[in-house]
C-alpha cells in the first residue's frame, strides 16, 4: 500500500466508492463552491516511464524489480511489418499496469495538492472540490506538473 489514500485504486478495497463518497461529502458541503474532476488523455500510455521507475524505486522498492525488468527497455511491436518501438506507458493487458500506473502518478498527486485539498484520484481520473480560488490553484498546477509525468489533460 505504498500509495496510502492517495491513490485509491492501487491496493484499496472499494477504492471506487470511496472516492465517489469522498467527493460526494465535499460537494456537500455549505463551504464548497465547487467541484473539479480531471481524465487524463491516453493515460496509461502517455505515462512518463523512466519518471514512473525512478518513482516505484523509492515508494515501493519490492515491486521495483518486476517492473524495472517488464519496461526499462522499449517494447518491440509489429505493425504491418514494421517494428516500433514503444518507449512510453504501460502495456494493455498487462497485471502490473494498474498499480504501476498508481504509484508513477504518486508524486504528482502530492505535488498538486492546496492547503485544505480533498482530493480523490482513481488511477488516471482525479477530483477536488473546495473554494473555486483554491481550485483554480489545483487545475493550474496538474495541467503544468502533470505533463513530466505524462498525465495530459
Amino acid at each position: 500500500v505504498a500509495a496510502g489514500n492517495l491513490q485509491l485504486r492501487a491496493g484499496q478495497d472499494s477504492g471506487v466508492e470511496a472516492a465517489i463518497h469522498a467527493m460526494g461529502t465535499v460537494f456537500g458541503d455549505e463551504e464548497t463552491e465547487g467541484v473539479l474532476l480531471a481524465d487524463a488523455s491516453n493515460a496509461f500510455n502517455r505515462l512518463n516511464r523512466e519518471a514512473c521507475l525512478h518513482n516505484i524505486h523509492h515508494l515501493c522498492p519490492s515491486m521495483a524489480p518486476i517492473v524495472t525488468n517488464t519496461y526499462r527497455h522499449p517494447a518491440r511491436l509489429f505493425v504491418g511489418g514494421e517494428e516500433i518501438l514503444s518507449s512510453e506507458g504501460t502495456t494493455q493487458g498487462d497485471p502490473i499496469a494498474m498499480p504501476m500506473y498508481a504509484l508513477g502518478v504518486v508524486p504528482l498527486i502530492r505535488n498538486v495538492a492546496t492547503d485544505g485539498a480533498v482530493q480523490a484520484w482513481f488511477a488516471d481520473e482525479a477530483g477536488d472540490g473546495g473554494k473555486l480560488q483554491r481550485l483554480r490553484i489545483w487545475w493550474d498546477r496538474l495541467t503544468a506538473k502533470g505533463i513530466s509525468y505524462g498525465y495530459h489533460l
